[in-house]
Parts: C-alpha cells; structure tokens; sequence
C-alpha cells in the first residue's frame, strides 16, 4: 500500500467510523503532521474523498466532511427509485444469464464485507453492489448517467453506515432485493426496489432525527 492509499484509508475510515463528524474541517498541515506525511500525499487522498463524495471543499472554510440534509436524502431516494427499478427489471429479464451472474457476484462480495466488520470496506462493496445493478442492465443511458449520482448515493449510504451500525439488517435487507432480482419476480422488483431504497432513506432520516435530538438536550 503506498502512502497516499494509507491516507486514504486512514480519513476514510474516520468518516465512516464517526471520528471526523459532518461539518468538521480537515486542516491539510495537521493532518500530513499527524499522520507522518507530506501535505501532497494528504492533498491527493483529500481529493480522491472529496470525488466519492464523502468530503466537500467551500469558499473560506476549506476542506469538511460533507453534510447530508433531510431533502437531499429524500431526493436520492426519488431517484435511486426510479432509475434502479429500471435497471433492476433489465437485469431480472436477462435471457443468457449474464447479468444476473454479474449480480449474484457483486452480492456475495458485499455480504462478506458486511460480516467483515470493516465499515470501509462494507460501503465500498454496498456502493459497488448498486452500481453493477446499473451497469449489469446494459442500460447505456444508466451506465452514463452513475458517475453523475454516485458521489450523492455514496455519501447517504456512508451515513447508514456511521448511524446505524446494524450489519445483519443490512444482509437481510439486500438479500431480499437481490434475490427478487434473480428469481425474476417481475412483479416483485419493482415494489423490492422501491420497498429498500425508501424503507433505508425513511429509517435513516429518523435515525439522525433522534441523534440530533439526543445532542440537542
């Protein structure tokens, strides 16, 4: 692993784990400074987080930890929605089979990463779970359109991960998509899809309404 992964790894596992909270600034000389590197290295994994999403630069604030709001999270879920449920059915009615193995793959690697117990590696297999349901639907306009809305769906799934901490939930859940998928359950995808993204996005807004609640008093 060269430095710039080990950053990389380092920050990112901070934000997943809650160490760096939303909002909170990352300081580029402290942080080569504490973790025994140049500033270079710790600008390059900076902007590779920054890319995923997970780490947002602003005008006379510099580097935080991005934010996630109650529209935001309900907006991607609008999307997610339609856009997968399409992909989703694609995948369901693959006559050779191809599609459908590409997803049984991704499944197996993510629920190996959610009994890892390593969050950094659970949402980076969670991400590529949703992203092969795109892109195994040979769907052109889907396939171009994922680079767009990952770094928004990446960063509502990395928040799931730092507040719910409930991995079992999380294989269950995904189990039943998956498994909608495959069986090809026409009937059934569409209401799967929209059942797992709007049941995670409504369970993850209550749950940063109680945390916010709970440091409010």
């Amino acid at each position: 692993m060269t430095r710039r992964d080990a950053v990389l790894t380092e920050l990112r596992n901070a934000v997943l784990t809650g160490q760096l909270r939303p909002g909170e600034r990352l300081p580029e000389v402290r942080l080569a400074r504490d973790l025994g590197v140049s500033r270079p290295t710790v600008r390059e994994a900076i902007y590779q987080l920054i890319h995923e999403g997970l780490l947002v630069q602003e005008d006379h604030k510099g580097v935080t930890v991005a934010t996630i709001d109650e529209a935001t999270i309900t907006d991607i879920a609008i999307v997610r929605t339609a856009l997968e449920s399409l992909a989703a059915k694609s995948i369901a009615a693959d006559e050779d089979g191809a599609a459908r193995a590409r997803l049984r793959e991704a499944w197996e690697v993510y629920d190996q990463a959610a009994l890892s117990g390593d969050p950094a590696l659970e949402n980076e297999a969670h991400l590529e779970l949703h992203r092969t349901i795109w892109a195994a639907s040979g769907n052109v306009i889907l396939q171009r359109i994922w680079p767009i809305v990952s770094a928004p769906i990446n960063l509502a799934l990395s928040t799931d991960v730092v507040v719910r901490h409930d991995q079992e939930r999380s294989r269950r859940t995904h189990r039943e998509l998956v498994e909608a998928i495959l069986d090809n359950r026409q009937r059934d995808v569409t209401s799967a899809v929209r059942r797992h993204i709007q049941r995670s996005a409504a369970e993850l807004l209550e749950l940063l309404q109680a945390r916010d609640s709970e440091q409010t008093s």
